[in-house]
C-alpha cells in the first residue's frame, strides 16, 4: 500500500481509488484472502485495479469458475456425393477435466456410429482436388481442416484424431500433387504425422512434413497471421523425395505482410501484422461501360473504388424504379433491387462517394416535383373544397326539413363520388430519402406508387430497423423484406383505413462506418434470421492511401455520359407504367446454369460455403439483378441479358463472397474487431515520448483505461500476453528481491518496429 501512496497502518490504509484523506480502506483477512473494505463507496475491482492488481490475487487459491459443456461446432462427414454419413461435434469444456471432448452422432442425432463407414473430412473436396491433380493439407483436427478452408486450401482430416488414421484414407488422396502433412508441435501430433507419412510413402503419393512456427497446430498459426511461406521443416522427419511445391494460391494465404521469420537486431523476431486480412479489389471491368465513371470518380475522390462502385449500382438500382422483372425460368422471377452496404471510416470521404453517384437522380428529383407541383396542388385544393362542400352538405341534409334534406343529400353524394374519383391527395414525386423510420418509410413507399430509394452515409436503417425509434427496441424487418422480393405490404393505421401496397420496390445503398455494424448480428441475431443480412451485397475495402490536394478531376464526358444515362432510365424505365420482362439469352442462361449447379454443392454440408449457407443462397439471384441493373444502364430498352453480361457479373461473385466473410465476421464473431485492443496498445506505446522504452502493465492501464474495451486490469493483462505472443512485446523478468508481499506490476520491452515502424508492419 505504502508504494502507491497509500498511508495508514493495522486495517485502516487510505484508499488508492478515490483522494483520501484519513483512512477509509478497511484491510482485512477473510477465510480465503483478503477483504476490501471502501467506506467511502469505492468497489473493490476499483480498489485493485488501482493497484495494478486482479480480484484473483486476493484470495489464496485462484478463482475457478465452473463451466457448463456445451456443443460449440458440428463437423458433417459426408460421403463421395455430399450426403452426411455422421457429425463429429467439439464440446467446451470438455467432460472429465478436459479442455475439449468430441462425440459421434448419427445424422438424426443418435449418438454413436457403430457399422458407419469411415471416411475423410470433406471428402468431395478432397476428391475433387485429387481428380485435378491438386494439392491437400493433411491436419489433426477438424477446426484446423476449416481453417485452412477458409484461406483457399483443400484441407482434411480423419475422425478421431491422432492415432486414427487408417490406408483407406490414403487411398482418398490417389492423385493429388502433393499431401502436405502438418505435424502438431506435442508428441500425438508428432506420432500421427509419421504414420500419415509413412502410409502415404507406402502408396507412393508425395508428400511433405510440416508444422505451424507459432503454437501449437496450424489453426494457432494463422490466428498469428502467418501463411505457407512460415511453416517450419521439423527437424526430424520422414519426407518423399518427390515432392513439389504447391502451386500459388493453392495453400494458406500467405500475404499477411510477413515474408517469413527474421531475426533483428537485439535478438528480435520479425513480429506478426496486426494488419486486417486482405480482401481482393473490386472487379472494376466487371461493370461494363460504368466501369469508366467509376474509376474516374474514385480516383478524384481518392477513395476505393468499391464505395463509388455500390453507390453507382444502388442508383442504377433505383431509377430502375421496380419497372422491370427479370424471368430467370419458368418459376423464378427476380426484381431490380439491390441492397448494398459498404463499409469505410468516417474520414475515408463516404458522403462525397455516394453524392458523386446519386447527384444526378437529386436533380432529376428536384425537377420531377417542379414540374409536378402546379398539378399537384390544383388537385389537393379540389380535395379540399370538395371534402368542404361534402362537410357543408352533410350537415345541411342533418339539419333540414325533407325537401331541403333531399337535395342536400344529392349535394353530399355528387362530392363523395368526387373524391372518389380525386383519389388520396397526391404528393410531390420522391426518388430518395435518407434519414427515416420505418413507419415513414412506409408511408413514403405508398406515396410513391410502392416504390423508392435510399442512399445515406449513416448507419441510421440499421439501428431504426432494431427499434431505435420504438417498437420496445424489438427488430421490425418486414418491410425490408418484402420490399427487396417485391412483395405486397400493408400499413395499418391507427383510426384510418389501411393502406395497401400491391408491389413494393426499395433500392438501398448504404456506406457505413464499420463499428455501425461491428456485432450487429450478435446483438440483433433475428437480422439474420429473418433473411435481412443474407439480401445485402458488402464491400470492406481497404482505406486508399492517396491523400493529395491536386487530384484529377472527373472528365465532363465521362460525368456527362453517367448523367444522361441516368436520366434515360427515369424517362424509359422509372416512368413507365408497366413492369416488364428480361430474359436471359439462351448462352447465358446456359452459362448461368452451370455456375448456378456448381456453386450450389458449396453451400451444401463440406462445402466452403456452408456457414453463410443463408448468405451464399440468395448470391445468384443477387449477380441476376446487378446483370439487369448493368444491362438497363447501359440500353434502357433491352429485354434481354447477353452472354457476355452475365459473364462479367459472374466473375465478381469471388469478390462478394470474400468481402461478405469479412463484414459477417465483423457483424458475428468480430476477429477483426478482437485485434483493436492490440492496436491501440501498439498505437499508445508509438504515441510516447520515447517509443522504445519499457513499460509496466499498469502504465498501459492507467494510459488505456476507459476505452470501450479496457473494462478492468484482467482485460489489459490479457492483452498484453497477446501482445507478447505475437512478437511486439517481451516480459522482463522481474529481479529476485527476497521480499514477501505483493508482486510488482509486469514490465515489458518493446520491439525495436515501435519506434522505428517498418514500412509494412503496423
Amino acid at each position: 500500500m505504502n508504494a502507491h501512496g497509500s498511508k495508514g497502518r493495522g486495517n485502516a490504509w487510505q484508499c488508492v481509488a478515490h483522494e483520501d484523506r484519513s483512512p477509509s480502506l478497511a484491510v482485512t483477512n477473510g477465510a480465503k484472502g483478503v477483504v476490501l473494505n471502501c467506506h467511502a463507496g469505492c468497489a473493490p475491482q476499483d480498489v485493485v485495479a488501482a493497484l495494478g492488481l486482479t480480484m484473483a490475487d486476493l484470495f489464496d487459491e485462484p478463482l475457478q469458475k465452473r463451466e457448463r459443456p456445451q456443443v460449440v461446432a458440428e463437423y458433417p462427414y459426408t460421403d463421395e456425393q455430399g450426403e452426411v454419413l455422421y457429425v463429429v461435434r467439439r464440446i467446451e469444456p470438455g467432460y472429465n477435466g478436459e479442455r475439449k471432448t468430441f462425440r459421434q452422432f448419427k445424422p438424426d442425432g443418435t449418438p454413436g456410429v457403430a457399422g458407419i463407414r469411415r471416411v475423410l473430412y470433406r471428402l468431395p473436396e478432397v476428391l475433387a482436388a485429387a481428380a485435378t491433380g491438386g494439392p491437400v493439407f493433411v491436419v489433426e483436427g477438424e477446426k484446423d481442416a476449416d481453417n485452412l478452408r477458409a484461406t483457399g486450401a483443400t484441407a482434411t482430416c480423419n475422425v478421431g484424431g491422432a492415432g486414427k488414421w487408417s490406408d483407406e484414407y490414403t487411398r482418398a488422396l490417389a492423385g493429388v500433387s502433393e499431401a502436405i502433412v502438418i505435424r502438431d508441435r506435442d508428441e500425438p501430433g508428432a506420432k500421427h504425422a509419421a504414420a500419415v507419412a509413412a502410409s502415404l510413402q507406402a502408396a507412393g503419393i508425395p508428400f511433405r512434413v510440416l508444422e505451424p512456427a507459432r503454437g501449437k497446430d496450424v489453426s494457432d498459426h494463422l490466428a498469428a497471421g502467418l501463411g505457407y511461406e512460415e511453416l517450419l521443416t521439423p527437424d526430424s522427419h520422414p519426407t518423399n523425395p518427390t515432392m513439389t511445391v504447391p502451386p500459388q494460391g493453392s495453400g494458406p494465404d500467405s500475404s499477411s505482410g510477413i515474408s517469413g521469420t527474421q531475426i533483428l537486431d537485439g535478438g528480435w523476431d520479425e513480429p506478426v501484422s496486426l494488419a486486417a486480412a486482405p480482401v481482393p479489389p473490386f472487379p472494376v471491368a466487371s461493370l461494363g461501360s460504368l466501369g469508366e465513371f467509376v474509376t474516374a470518380a474514385a480516383e478524384s475522390l481518392q477513395v476505393p473504388v468499391d464505395l463509388v462502385a455500390f453507390a453507382a449500382l444502388a442508383t442504377i438500382s433505383t431509377a430502375t424504379g421496380g419497372r422491370r422483372r427479370v424471368q430467370v425460368k419458368s418459376d423464378w422471377q427476380e426484381s431490380t433491387a439491390l441492397y448494398l452496404a459498404a463499409l469505410a471510416d468516417s474520414s475515408e470521404k463516404k458522403t462525397p462517394a455516394l453524392n458523386a453517384a446519386a447527384n444526378p437522380l437529386r436533380e432529376i428529383e428536384e425537377e420531377l416535383m417542379e414540374a409536378a407541383r402546379p398539378d399537384v396542388e390544383a388537385t389537393a385544393q379540389e380535395i379540399r373544397i370538395t371534402t368542404a362542400r361534402m362537410t357543408k352538405a352533410e350537415q345541411s341534409a342533418a339539419n333540414s326539413d325533407s325537401e331541403k334534406r333531399l337535395s342536400a343529400e344529392a349535394d353530399a353524394e355528387a362530392a363523395r363520388v368526387k373524391l372518389l374519383e380525386l383519389g388520396d391527395a397526391p404528393e410531390l414525386p420522391r426518388l430518395l430519402v435518407r434519414d427515416i423510420t420505418l413507419e415513414a418509410l412506409a408511408k413514403r413507399m405508398y406515396e410513391q406508387g410502392g416504390r423508392i430509394g435510399s442512399l445515406a452515409s449513416e448507419g441510421g436503417l440499421f439501428k431504426v430497423a432494431a427499434g431505435l425509434y420504438g417498437n420496445n427496441g424489438k427488430a421490425n424487418t418486414d418491410l425490408l423484406l418484402e420490399a427487396y422480393t417485391g412483395g405486397p405490404y400493408t400499413i395499418d393505421r391507427t383510426g384510418r383505413a389501411s393502406a395497401r401496397m400491391a408491389h413494393t420496390f426499395l433500392a438501398l445503398g448504404l456506406i457505413v462506418q464499420p463499428g455501425i455494424i461491428s456485432g450487429l448480428e450478435k446483438q440483433n441475431p433475428e437480422f439474420r434470421q429473418s433473411g435481412l443480412l443474407g439480401r445485402f451485397l458488402y464491400a470492406k475495402p481497404a482505406p486508399t492511401e492517396e491523400d493529395t490536394f491536386d487530384s484529377p478531376p472527373i472528365p465532363s464526358h465521362v460525368t456527362t455520359t453517367y448523367d444522361h444515362r441516368i436520366r434515360d432510365l427515369i424517362k424509359q424505365v422509372w416512368a413507365s407504367p408497366d413492369v416488364l420482362t428480361i430474359e436471359l439469352s439462351a448462352p447465358a442462361r446456359t452459362a448461368f446454369g452451370e455456375f448456378y449447379n456448381a456453386f450450389a454443392k458449396r453451400r451444401k454440408p463440406g462445402g466452403d460455403l456452408h456457414d453463410l449457407a443463408d448468405w451464399a443462397g440468395k448470391l445468384r439471384g443477387q449477380l441476376i439483378r446487378v446483370a439487369a441493373c448493368l444491362t438497363l444502364y447501359e440500353d434502357p430498352g433491352a429485354r434481354e441479358i447477353s452472354h457476355q453480361r452475365i459473364t462479367d457479373v459472374l466473375a465478381m461473385a469471388p469478390y462478394f463472397i470474400a468481402h461478405a466473410r469479412a463484414v459477417f465476421d465483423l457483424m458475428g464473431k468480430n476477429r477483426e474487431g478482437a485485434v483493436k485492443p492490440l492496436r491501440d496498445v501498439v498505437a499508445w506505446l508509438k504515441g510516447r515520448s520515447s517509443p522504445g522504452d519499457s513499460f509496466s502493465a499498469r502504465d498501459a492501464w492507467q494510459a488505456l483505461k476507459g476505452r470501450e474495451w479496457a473494462t478492468e486490469m484482467d482485460v489489459m493483462n490479457d492483452v498484453l500476453l497477446q501482445l507478447e505472443e505475437y512478437g511486439w512485446l517481451a516480459l522482463i523478468p522481474p529481479p529476485e528481491t527476497g521480499r514477501r508481499g505483493r508482486k510488482p506490476s509486469p514490465r515489458f520491452d518493446v520491439h525495436p518496429y515501435i519506434a522505428t515502424p517498418k514500412e509494412d508492419a503496423r
